[in-house]
């Protein structure tokens, strides 16, 4: 799935368009607020480290803990030897916050069943299997019980719950989708998920739907080893992928999984595939965080090592690269990222969009978020990129400029904020000869000279 400009243009046009009639997504339910006063912008290792999802040691905040939410990663995972009691899981998280220098996002498996970490020790409700809940009430009753369970979530500092499962599946109760999915229908398993997912928000918590593309189909566990799928694209669209874009406005996160989808790649599993990711992004418009399954599950350890794993979950468009175990490989896998960015192996048009979107749900408005990326304000910007296409403000609209236009370091800003710059202000061009096209193409423009 090439990444044409034209076709980026052409989102674009169709974004800018909507820009007047439609509501701007905000932080998630439970984003925490930034905090007000002057803005110091991230460093190049705070900046990384906004792509790193880790687990942490203990039960309490401990020195090394506070190490990781400080230095290597800007979101946790909360896993069994991090929970005791409602009380406990309240007070590390409180106190892993107060040690996050841009804030943090602090995430929870609780699917419910067999998946539940907190309700497993009875620090939430601990909810039926996703495939009792569908077997046993209709969706607005799994809508109700997911409220409550995100209220007890959000009461406990937590922002994000890595559920509904979107897996389309009638495999046995213990295999590694099995009960989690909700059905082997992927209509059903589409609106009972939605439901879930409303429940949660309407709770305060964020949803995260998983295992996209679909781990439904096979049984091989891609903990222990690397699962294949062979269907044809057109069958996965009216089973696995249907079940994820019927559940898509409901979500604020995507979960990716490891495992090789042939029919959208047939050499790096989904959660390493640019081509997954651009489904996602490109195709469907998602605008939402994308997080990575562990990975240091054996389906991408028995391959990769996990700081390589991670520069090749964030270079494929992965927002988030989740280690929910390993915490002590977060300063490697964050030293991997910060050199790859120096570096140009990730380009770092793409990686300020992914933090921007970590920030944006912590609760950083448009502007505070471009200030800690270290962006001019954007009355001040050389060069403007939404969705991947550059654009000028023209009689009040913003337009997207014509494919194949180059840009020095274009820097995405919010639309939002693109809505700020007043009639007829204008973005730099540093292209030979495209004053001439600008003015062709109708825009205002005022060409400026390449440093």
């Amino acid at each position: 799935m090439p990444r044409a400009p034209a076709r980026a243009a052409a989102l674009l046009l169709a974004l800018l368009v909507a820009l007047a009639s439609t509501v701007l997504p905000t932080a998630l339910p439970t984003a925490r607020a930034a905090e007000e006063g002057a803005c110091t912008p991230l460093g190049e290792r705070e900046l990384a480290a906004q792509l790193v999802m880790s687990g942490v040691p203990g039960l309490a905040a401990g020195e090394r803990a506070r190490e990781v939410v400080g230095r290597h990663a800007g979101s946790v995972i909360l896993m069994p030897p991090n929970v005791e009691s409602a009380g406990q899981v309240a007070e590390l998280v409180a106190a892993l916050r107060d040690g996050a220098p841009a804030g943090l996002l602090v995430a929870v498996d609780e699917e419910g069943g067999r998946v539940a970490r907190l309700g497993a020790v009875d620090a939430v409700p601990r909810l039926p299997s996703a495939r009792a809940l569908a077997d046993d009430g209709d969706p607005a009753e799994v809508e109700r019980v997911a409220a409550e369970l995100g209220a007890e979530l959000a009461e406990l500092g937590i922002d994000l719950n890595l559920a509904p499962v979107l897996d389309v599946s009638a495999a046995a109760d213990g295999t590694v989708i099995g009960d989690r999915a909700y059905a082997a229908d992927a209509q059903r398993v589409a609106r009972y998920g939605a439901a879930f997912a409303r429940g949660l928000r309407s709770g305060g918590v964020g949803a995260v739907g998983k295992h996209f593309p679909g781990h439904g189909r096979t049984a091989v566990d891609s903990h222990l080893t690397l699962p294949t799928v062979d269907a044809s694209l057109e069958e996965l669209r009216s089973t696995d992928l249907l079940a994820f874009r019927e559940a898509l406005d409901h979500l604020d996160a995507v979960m990716t999984a490891h495992v090789l989808v042939t029919a959208l790649d047939e050499e790096l599993p989904a959660s390493l595939s640019p081509e997954a990711h651009a489904l996602l992004r490109e195709d469907w418009g998602f605008d939402g965080l994308i997080v990575s399954d562990a990975l240091e599950m054996g389906a991408i350890g028995e391959t990769w090592s996990l700081p390589a794993a991670a520069e090749q979950a964030i270079a494929a468009g992965a927002d988030l690269a989740l280690l929910a175990g390993p915490w002590r490989e977060a300063e490697a896998v964050t030293d991997r990222l910060v050199e790859a960015i120096a570096e140009r192996r990730l380009e770092r048009e793409s990686v300020l969009s992914s933090v921007r979107r970590v920030l944006t749900a912590k609760g950083y408005d448009p502007a505070e978020a471009s200030c800690l990326l270290g962006l001019p304000p954007i009355a001040e910007a050389d060069a403007v990129v939404v969705d991947g296409a550059a654009a000028s403000v023209a009689a009040g609209r913003w337009r997207a400029l014509p494919g194949g236009w180059r840009l020095d370091e274009p820097a995405p800003y919010d639309p939002e904020e693109l809505t700020t710059l007043e009639r007829g202000a204008p973005v730099a061009c540093l292209a030979g000869g495209c004053g001439r096209a600008a003015r062709g193409a109708g825009l205002a423009w005022t060409p400026r000279s390449a440093p």
